[in-house]
């Protein structure tokens, strides 16, 4: 049986992430994946500044329309137009993102086989076996990057800190648009409704950053039908699951490395999962070639590497729990000018969210999770 470096559960963008840094680097790199490619994938699609200096290509074929101006709204305030003089971030669409990104990676040199599902998990000294209806393969390192529903979290029993967030969206066919984000903070408890800019459509959606009750099909309708007007055509209705927790995680496998949504390192405040993806799946790649170039601990390695995105999924959790308890404050806070720079720089750029959150703490307390 041939021994791979790294064998990659799941294609996404974290999956290709770390599989193309192995690729490129001449590791052997094999991806499982059940899909067929291009395969329909529910997600907004918004790639932030932030996220394209991450990719180690650019993904110009793919973009729809650039984002210069996000819309804030929440029933009895005015809307609020947050501006920049650059792009806060690109649109995409997943279906071609996730096509493109793979053909990049297969392009790198790593290969791709198609499963139906993993059966078991068998973890030694040396490495891991990953059994399925197609076959058994070997690799010294498994990466998973199968989402928020990972089967190679809930194989190898490292589950009990991994929390979900929902995501349900829609195609509405559409001939002008306003190339903003929108962002309204009325139709979901603990969460907001968007309306993201695709060209030829317009993505729209709910997403809530915990359980909520009635969050199906006919309540996206029914908001799509208050914003669009009743004779708006929407399709594509799907949903998705989102990965929250890598904040509190500590790994403790030394040849299994969970990144992405399976990870939990989207992020529950703004529901943005692609660029923890993207920077969790790299660090995994690197922690594996500096175990197998150099004879580096790997797990040490990987909670090294992730540590920063760590801290500020951890922050952006207590964030969201404040702003979604009471999000008027937030957007009073917003319309304080060095406030709105910040939020939106560290949106779009990554910028540091412990100095945003000090900041906001000056004026309004409770926004940290702090009342006084």
């Amino acid at each position: 049986m041939k021994e791979w470096d790294a064998i990659v559960v799941g294609a996404g963008p974290a999956g290709c992430a770390c599989a193309y840094d192995l690729a490129i680097r001449g590791r052997s790199v094999l991806l499982l994946d059940r899909a067929v490619f291009p395969r329909r994938k529910a997600c907004a699609g918004g790639l932030t500044v932030k996220t394209l200096r991450a990719l180690r290509y650019p993904v110009s074929p793919v973009v729809r329309c650039n984002v210069q101006k996000i819309h804030l709204e929440l029933p009895g305030y005015a809307p609020m137009v947050v501006r920049s003089g650059k792009t806060i971030c690109v649109m995409t669409v997943r279906e071609e993102l996730d096509a493109y990104c793979l053909r990049k990676t297969l392009e790198a040199g790593a290969s791709l086989q198609k499963i139906h599902s993993i059966q078991r998990i068998v973890r030694d000294a040396r490495g891991v076996s990953v059994v399925t209806p197609e076959g058994e393969w070997r690799g010294r390192f498994l990466i998973g990057a199968d989402g928020a529903n990972s089967t190679v979290r809930r194989l190898i029993g490292d589950t009990g800190w991994f929390r979900r967030g929902f995501a349900l969206e829609a195609h509405v066919v559409t001939g002008e648009q306003d190339t903003g984000l929108v962002f309204d903070f009325s139709p979901v408890e603990n969460g907001y409704g968007w309306v993201f800019p695709k060209g030829d459509h317009l993505n729209i959606g709910l997403y809530a950053a915990g359980p909520v009750l009635g969050m199906g099909r006919s309540k996206l309708a029914d908001y799509i039908a208050g914003r669009s007007g009743a004779g708006a055509k929407a399709a594509d209705f799907s949903g998705q699951h989102l990965g929250f927790g890598a904040a509190g995680h500590s790994p403790a496998e030394d040849r299994v490395f969970l990144v992405g949504d399976a990870g939990g390192f989207a992020d529950p405040l703004t529901g943005e999962g692609i660029y923890g993806a993207v920077v969790s799946g790299q660090a995994a790649a690197s922690a594996v070639l500096s175990a197998l170039e150099h004879g580096v601990d790997a797990k040490e390695s990987f909670v090294a590497l992730t540590a920063k995105l760590r801290a500020n999924l951890g922050l952006a959790e207590r964030l969201a729990a404040s702003f979604y308890r009471q999000p008027e404050n937030g957007l009073r806070a917003m319309r304080l000018p060095l406030v709105r720079s910040a939020v939106l720089r560290s949106y779009a750029e990554g910028f540091n969210l412990f100095r945003i959150t000090k900041m906001v703490r000056r004026v309004f307390p409770f926004i940290a999770g702090e009342r006084g």
